[in-house]
């Protein structure tokens, strides 16, 4: 057992031996490949040196060989369409550099087609200068030129064409790829020479006071991309801000408005003046929106009103002191309730004297119509207390500007032309007590033909006057 042991050992030994041999037979007989083929490079023989490469590359095992071959067999095509070149066929020199493959044949390649879009340029070929530019800049992405190129093609664009639209879109695509680029300056002398025109078309279009916030967001827009006109599209923002607020107002909608003004002054801070000025006047309209609510004795919606002038302007002066007035005249109006309940229990004692006062007091507080006939009312029953006859006969004088007395006088002028001494009358007379607060008062004038009996009940409390009759009825003209 020990013996074959020994044996196989041996075996294993020779076959490693000879599979060595082969190894560095093959290694050696491989080398030799790649030798011949880098003569050929060497020698200049380009065409041939790229078939012998190819040939290793597609037999050979050794990674490291392949990788010489492929490196050697870029060089080849590289060389190969530098001859080219010097022939003037960029045509071929381009398809050559494709095949080198390699970063600098990449830069060859624009090269040749920069020379391609000049022989273009020089033949008058427009279309053809910006195919080719596009190209590059669409296939060659990776170069660090492809800012230049498309700078040369918004230039071109541009001059040959004036396609502003397309222009825009080239310059704002130059901006997002390569915002640090030295040709965005240079595209943004093109675009300056019409961008006015375009911000002034996107802000002509709120003469139509509609859809205000999507052209601000399209200002916006424009206005991410350098220009000579930052400053001239935030003031248009800040205008639109401001027809925005003015619309706010309009519709009554103050908080909005607020809002749109602070959206003016982070555009346009030379509006500050302004805005100070325009949200004072909106406080001021809840100011007198709350002054007509307290007109109308509504003191908590009035006082509502007020503070929301402090959502615009905090510590507002103007709604401080409108509050104080407004909680004044709620206590004013308690304490006129009070008094003239006191003054009510005072003329139901029949202390009219003194319940006048009170009325009056009251009155200075809260000047109501109800306070203002209770003072009259109790005035006029002072008065009927002293002499109520003779403030019968006032009311009446004083009846419409003293219409009762002159048209009595009227007929009574007409029956003594007519009659004559055979006219008679009665003068004033006064019937009934002051105890209910009423009188009547007549007046008689006797005649020959016929006789005239005016009568007329006085409410001395109010100082209204009633006819009694048609006759009178027609003599104090109701």
């Amino acid at each position: 057992m020990l013996k074959l042991k020994t044996n196989l050992s041996m075996l294993s030994k020779k076959r490693f031996l000879v599979y060595s041999i082969g190894l560095v037979l093959l290694s050696s007989c491989s080398s030799n490949k790649y030798q011949k083929a880098e003569s050929f490079f060497k020698a200049g023989n380009y065409p041939i040196a790229v078939e012998e490469m190819d040939k290793i590359i597609k037999s050979s095992k050794n990674g490291y060989e392949v990788t010489l071959s492929e490196n050697t067999r870029s060089e080849s095509y590289f060389q190969l369409a530098e001859k080219a070149r010097q022939k003037n066929n960029n045509n071929l020199a381009i398809r050559l550099y494709y095949l080198a493959n390699s970063d600098k044949a990449d830069e060859k390649i624009i090269e040749c087609y920069n020379e391609l879009a000049e022989d273009f340029r020089k033949k008058d070929d427009k279309v053809k200068v910006i195919m080719t530019y596009n190209y590059i800049i669409n296939n060659m992405y990776q170069s660090p030129r492809i800012p230049e190129f498309m700078y040369y093609r918004i230039r071109d664009i541009y001059t040959w064409y004036n396609d502003k639209p397309q222009v825009w879109d080239y310059y704002t695509a130059l901006y997002n790829i390569y915002p640090q680029s030295e040709y965005l300056q240079k595209s943004q002398l093109v675009v300056d020479e019409f961008l006015k025109e375009k911000i002034d078309n996107i802000v002509s279009a709120k003469k139509q006071n509609e859809n205000l916030p999507a052209i601000i967001d399209t200002l916006i827009q424009v206005k991410t991309y350098p220009s000579s006109f930052q400053d001239y599209i935030s003031k248009e923002i800040a205008l639109i801000y401001i027809q925005m607020a003015e619309n706010d107002i309009k519709a009554t909608d103050y908080i909005s408005a607020d809002l749109n003004f602070r959206k003016c002054l982070e555009f346009d801070s030379t509006k500050q003046e302004y805005v100070d000025k325009r949200l004072r006047e909106v406080c001021d309209l809840f100011i007198s929106h709350g002054h007509n609510l307290l007109a109308k004795r509504q003191i908590d919606e009035a006082i509502s009103f007020y503070n929301r002038a402090f959502t615009i302007i905090p510590d507002y002066i103007v709604a401080k002191n409108a509050i104080a007035r407004a909680e004044k005249r709620r206590s004013d109006i308690q304490k006129a309730e009070e008094l003239k309940q006191e003054a009510i229990q005072l003329d139901r004692k029949k202390k009219y004297t003194e319940a006048l006062e009170i009325f009056k007091r009251a009155y200075q507080l809260d000047d109501t119509k109800e306070l203002a006939d209770l003072i009259f009312e109790t005035n006029n029953i002072i008065q009927i207390e002293k002499d109520p006859k003779s403030f019968a006969m006032k009311v009446v004088n004083e009846y419409e500007g003293g219409i009762i007395l002159k048209r009595v006088a009227g007929l009574k002028s007409d029956l003594a032309k007519k009659w004559g001494k055979d006219m008679r009358e009665s003068g004033w007379k006064t019937i009934g007590s002051a105890t209910r607060m009423k009188m009547e008062l007549r007046y008689d004038f006797i005649t020959p033909d016929d006789n005239y009996f005016l009568a007329w009940q006085v409410n001395m409390k109010d100082r209204t006057v009633i006819p009694l009759n048609k006759l009178t009825e027609k003599l104090t003209g109701k």
